[in-house]
């Protein structure tokens, strides 16, 4: 049996990312390495605390929990009406947790860089929704590009999900005031910059393609190719988020593609910089930031936040339900022994004292509304 995907978002993104680069901008690897693709039923508990791509522990959640569901652009997901894009045809009649991992260059063999291990999910104990998050590591050469707590709990939501390994290592230091045209070769692999010489086949554009396509032939039944038009994403469909140095590579995606929304956490950072203050091609409502008091990078978050003219002003969200006033610059004070860390789910963030996590409202309000 194949069902359609629902057209509307619901998602929360968590994982764990730590370390800094030295260049102010931070990411973080992990020593971690994923066994190669494969896929199962994912019959135990939540996932318990492991190192993961982000460079920080992962924990807890249910895979197979659900948030409240609305129809999105009028879409009616179960007659499949004329015109209307019925989203992902997923094989769910054998209902269970897919997990993948493979190198990149098990999807190209054109790639020449960064070939570590990416993760992706897919979980069709629950209805798909008919949306892609990509998501983006920090700063770094991670052994695993990605979180497996964080990328679980996207598929419990009904997301398909994909990291993948980019060129991170840099140092956003030596860009001087073109932070974004390395950001932007990094994602595009089209020179922008004489900092970086990045390839098309290492880029995250191409590999975030390619990748969807090798998951295609890997499980067709989860009709991973929607997410690909032409020979490029669609990133209509995709939610692009991440930490830390991927917190603002997210950013400048979405102001160079129009995509499903923004979501940074720890992030972006690079204040100050020229394309903070440009036209998004994405609308600014679109954008979410979410950043912890104590994060040493705190106030280039904040200041990032005004550049960027997120709605909103800076909203504490501890004790406070959504949607917190509206806005979309997110700040919290919660305990915890990183602060950085602890904007996605894994070792340094907070529980709610019930076995789920205390952020867990401030990401459905960023990802869903």
């Amino acid at each position: 049996m194949r069902q359609r995907a629902w057209e509307f978002v619901v998602v929360l993104a968590v994982a764990g990312c730590s370390g800094d680069d030295g260049s102010g901008d931070d990411g973080g690897g992990s020593s971690t390495t994923a066994p190669s693709a494969s896929s199962g039923t994912d019959t135990g508990p939540a996932p318990s605390d492991s190192t993961d791509g982000g460079g920080s522990t992962g924990a807890g959640g249910d895979t197979t929990s659900t948030s409240g569901a609305s129809t999105d652009d009028g879409a009616d997901s179960s007659s499949g009406t004329a015109g209307v894009d019925p989203g992902p045809m997923v094989d769910v009649s054998d209902p269970q947790l897919y997990s993948f991992s493979f190198v990149p260059s098990d999807a190209d063999p054109e790639v020449s860089t960064h070939d570590a291990t990416q993760l992706a999910y897919l979980d069709t104990q629950v209805t798909p929704v008919g949306r892609l998050v990509v998501y983006l590591h920090g700063a770094g050469t991670p052994t695993t590009c990605g979180s497996s707590a964080h990328q679980q709990m996207l598929a419990g939501l009904g997301f398909h999900v994909l990291s993948v390994c980019y060129v991170s290592d840099y140092g956003v230091g030596n860009c001087g005031d073109d932070i974004g045209g390395c950001r932007l070769e990094a994602f595009e692999g089209v020179d922008h910059t004489d900092v970086i010489d990045i390839a098309p086949p290492d880029s995250i554009e191409v590999r975030v393609t390619r990748g969807l396509e090798y998951l295609q032939s890997m499980h067709p039944g989860g009709d991973w190719q929607y997410f690909v038009e032409g020979d490029a994403p669609r990133w209509d469909k995709i939610v692009i988020s991440g930490i830390s140095h991927g917190a603002s590579t997210s950013g400048i995606i979405g102001m160079n593609r129009v995509v499903d929304r923004v979501v940074s956490l720890s992030g972006p950072l690079d204040s100050g910089q020229a394309w903070l203050l440009g036209a998004p091609m994405t609308p600014i409502d679109r954008f979410w930031g979410l950043t912890h008091t104590g994060d040493d990078q705190h106030a280039g978050h904040l200041q990032s936040f005004e550049d960027m003219m997120l709605p909103g002003a800076p909203t504490v969200v501890d004790d406070m339900k959504p949607p917190y006033g509206g806005s979309h610059r997110l700040v919290t004070s919660a305990p915890t022994d990183n602060g950085h860390s602890s904007t996605q789910a894994g070792g340094a963030s907070p529980s709610d004292g019930n076995g789920g996590w205390a952020f867990q409202p401030v990401w459905e309000t960023m990802y869903l509304n």
